[in-house]
Parts: C-alpha cells; structure tokens; sequence
C-alpha cells in the first residue's frame, strides 16, 4: 500500500478534486444563474418590457395560434419554477441545469482506463508481479486503493451539488423534492461507476501503445450512439412481439446527472452485477498477464480469439441496431412506399459483417499477419 501511495496518491488526489469542483461547481452556478434569473424578472425593466409587448411571451401553441401568459406573475412562476422530466426536449433552459455529464464521464472512462494500461506500458506491472505478493492480494489491493476515493468523491459531490441547488434555491420554484434528488444522484453514482471500471477493464485487456488508446477514441465514439441501441433494441422487441411500430421506451437506462429523475429498482441491480462481473473479469485477465507478448493488443494471447469475435460481432450488431437496420424488415410490409428490399438490407448487414471482421483482425492479429505476409512474400520471391 505504500508503494500505491507514492505510485498514485498525487494524480489520484487530483482526479477526486477535478471531479469535486465538477459537481460542486456546477451546483453553485445553477444556483447563482437562477438568482440572476430571480432578480431580473422582478425588476423594473423586465415590468416594462411585459407590459409593452406581451405578445413576446408565448405560453404554448394551438396549433398556430399563439397562448399567451394570463399575467407577468404567471409568466414568472412558470421560467423560475424547476421541475423534473423523463422528456429531454423538456428540459428546458429554465431548470438552470449546466450538466457536464459527457465531459465527466469521458473523464472517468479515460481516467480508468490508464489505472492500469499505463503501469503495463511502463513496466510498473512487471515490478509489482516480482513483489513478494500474490497477484490476486496486488489487484485487489490495488482495486480498493483506486475505487474506494473515487466512490466517495462521487458521493460527496453528488450530494453537495443537490444539497445546493434545492438548498439555496428552494421552495416552491424547486419542484423536486430532496429526496428525489438524492435519489437520482445515487442513480448518476451508478453510470459513473460503471463507466469508470469499463475504462480499468479495457486498460488491463488492452496492450498495444498506439492500437489500445485508438480503441478507446473508437469506444467513447460508439457511445454517443448508446440511446439510439437502447431506443432501437425496445422498438424491435415490440415489432417482434407486439406489431407495434412506434414504440418507444417508457423508462430510462441511462441517468448522468442528478435532475430528480431515478433508476428503477432491478436497473440498480443489473448496473451493480455488471460492476461485479468486470471487476471479477478483469481480476482473471490480471492473473493471466503475460509479459512476455508486451505491446500486443490483447495482453493474455490465450484470449485472443475470444476478444476477436466479441469485438467483431459486438461491434457489427451494435452499429447495426444503433442505425435500425434489422427493422427495415418490418417496414418493408408496413410501409406500401418504403423502398428497400430484403436483398438490400441483407447485402447491407453482410457487407457490415465483413468490414468489422476485418479491421477486428487487423487490430488483434497484426503480429500474425505480418509473418503469413512475409512467409508469403519470400516463397513468391
């Protein structure tokens, strides 16, 4: 543990309070812009520009026809009052939410990732294996020196972000009880931490200095298609079984920022299963390490053809459901217009399947490649 210390204890420190100001940060100003917000409505020339031109201020639509406010107080209740939605395109910008979810989580992601990747590259791996220790006390010691700090910074600016923004802004504007909020923080505490063990996974199976980072730009860009996966797979599953084409989910997967809203009780557990397999994944690839094959992309050679048709596959029926191919289909006979044929939509999924089964053997075999090419090569020369 003190060689943790002295290897970690700084960058770990400075990682837990980046994430503290993150929260914290954007709680304060939520809070600061909310009481700009206050304060200008209720001021002269906000009066005046009301009452002179009160067609500026539209409540809702009819169709065409505009709705207007009944009064300024109305008007005002309704742009300071905060409340929660399942709707993104609710979220208005009188929540005064300035999430940086992405940011955070991209930081999370990349920050795992290098827990472990970086000592391998560094041979920092090598000199903690000739330790006097069992590799599994050095991983697991190693997990809970990292994990524990992260999971408490988490908390504490989960917590202090909603503890300022019902506290100081408070009744009846903020229509989101602490409770809620506490509650959809401890959801976000869920998405941050699996996200931040998916990127130590990937650290541990990932080996090559130029090949390994590429994957994870390539992972972080497939992620900004997670809710069209999540949307696509509800809606196939109700073409399938239900007939029902415009199906869509009626329940979130997938909460990064605390706004009242909150995980059903079984999405905590398969988040919290998911937590626990990769941990016990990663523990396996770590007591299999060779380093003898340092600098090859998948660090155990024995799981080389397993990490090959995962990423192959994997990434072929991601990028198919993500872009709702496999529902063409159905579209095909509940559409008379629709203008794709089978025989397309197959020639489509097959030429998909061949590109990631062959950029999936470029990045796992390029070791392997290169000597068939050579071998080749000389016997035509």
């Amino acid at each position: 543990m003190q060689i943790f210390k002295r290897r970690y204890g700084k960058a770990l420190i400075g990682v837990c309070l980046l994430i503290a100001a993150l929260y914290l940060g954007t709680g304060w100003q939520s809070q600061k812009d909310w009481h700009s917000q206050y304060t200008y409505l209720y001021s002269d020339e906000f009066v005046d520009e009301y009452t002179n031109h009160p067609n500026y201020y539209v409540k809702s639509y009819d169709g065409e026809k505009e709705i207007l406010y009944d009064s300024i107080d109305d008007y005002r209740q309704d742009m300071l009052t905060i409340k929660k939605s399942t709707d993104e395109s609710e979220m208005n910008y009188n929540n005064f939410s300035y999430a940086q979810s992405e940011i955070l989580l991209v930081f999370l992601f990349i920050a795992g990732f290098l827990v472990f990747f970086v000592d391998y590259r560094t041979n920092f791996t090598r000199f903690l294996l000739s330790l006097p220790a069992y590799k599994k006390e050095i991983f697991r010691k190693k997990i809970l020196f990292i994990l524990l700090p992260i999971i408490g910074t988490l908390a504490i600016g989960l917590i202090g972000n909603c503890l300022i923004r019902v506290g100081m802004i408070g009744q009846p504007y903020f229509a989101v009880s602490l409770s809620d909020m506490l509650l959809s923080g401890l959801s976000t505490l869920f998405t941050n931490l699996l996200v931040f063990v998916v990127g130590m996974f990937f650290g541990i199976a990932l080996g090559n200095l130029i090949s390994g980072p590429l994957s994870i730009l390539f992972i972080l860009f497939l992620s900004t298609m997670g809710s069209y996966f999540y949307s696509s797979c509800y809606q196939l599953y109700h073409l399938i079984f239900t007939g029902d084409q415009d199906a869509y989910p009626s329940f979130t997967l997938w909460i990064d920022w605390p706004e009242g809203i909150s995980y059903k009780w079984w999405a905590y557990l398969l988040y919290a299963s998911l937590i626990i397999l990769l941990l016990v994944l990663a523990e396996k690839i770590f007591l299999r390490l060779s380093l003898d094959n340092e600098g090859d992309y998948v660090t155990v050679p024995a799981l080389r053809s397993t990490a090959y048709w995962l990423m192959a596959l994997g990434t072929w029926f991601y990028l198919a459901m993500s872009n709702y191919i496999p529902h063409r289909f159905f579209y095909i006979n509940l559409y008379e217009d629709y203008h794709d044929t089978y025989q397309g939509i197959i020639i489509g999924l097959v030429m998909m399947l061949l590109f990631c089964l062959v950029i999936s053997l470029l990045m796992v075999y390029p070791k392997a490649l290169m000597k068939w090419w050579y071998k080749r090569r000389n016997k035509i020369a």
